[in-house]
């Protein structure tokens, strides 16, 4: 009597479930609309927040909550209407930053964990070898600058990309960096005014600027 040898496993990677990149996609896709939508009222919960801005367990509690967010690609740059009016520029600009940074390399581990089988066929993919073969520092600090860019797309985008991860906290860092003590040290200027009488203008043409400083850069690099 012949015994039936156990089925083999399929070990071919192609073969790996599309259902965690798919995830990823409806969660980037989400998060986007939500920021687009602006369904977070900030608003009820800076009234709150004003009587608590004196203890040191809120700042911690807004770089929680940017983390959180961040990692799941809900728009926690959202909470820059919140730290903004609460705390001078350097010290908003260092949460936002730190809240940013953390959160982006939370999200950066959740893609990478959750694309771990799909990695060997996506990097036949020529559009997945271009975006691994431009996507450096300088490309990277540029696109953090651009104004209302969602973050979570870069903080995916790196983790599937397996980009160095050095490279992607600096320029977390610094775009976040640069672009909230833009924005706080406006916003908490005017933070008796209605923020919907706020002109960001000048803001945006400067990050405008500043991001085609970065890509101009990159390019001058590359060439020579």
């Amino acid at each position: 009597m012949t015994s039936e040898k156990p089925p083999v496993a399929n070990d071919d990677p192609r073969h790996a479930p599309r259902l965690p990149l798919a995830g990823l996609l409806v969660l980037v896709c989400v998060g986007v609309l939500l920021h687009v939508l602006d369904v977070f009222d900030w608003r009820e919960t800076l009234q709150w927040a004003r009587g608590h801005a004196q203890h040191w367990w809120l700042a911690a509690a807004l770089i929680a909550a940017q983390v959180v967010l961040f990692m799941f690609a809900l728009p926690g740059s959202t909470l820059l209407w919140l730290v903004a009016p609460l705390y001078p520029p350097v010290v908003a600009t260092a949460i936002l930053t730190l809240g940013g940074s953390l959160g982006g390399l939370a999200g950066y581990y959740v893609a990478r964990r959750m694309t771990a089988r799909q990695l060997a066929p996506l990097r036949r993919h020529r559009l997945f070898r271009f975006l691994e073969n431009h996507a450096d520092f300088l490309a990277l600090l540029g696109v953090r600058l651009l104004p209302a860019f969602p973050h979570s797309v870069i903080n995916y985008g790196a983790g599937v990309l397996r980009l160095p991860i050095a490279g992607f906290l600096a320029a977390a860092a610094l775009g976040l960096g640069v672009k909230s003590f833009l924005y706080a040290s406006v916003i908490h200027a005017v933070a008796q005014a209605e923020f919907s009488e706020f002109a960001r203008l000048d803001i945006v043409l400067a990050l405008l600027a500043l991001a085609a400083l970065a890509f101009a850069g990159r390019a001058f690099w590359r060439r020579f």
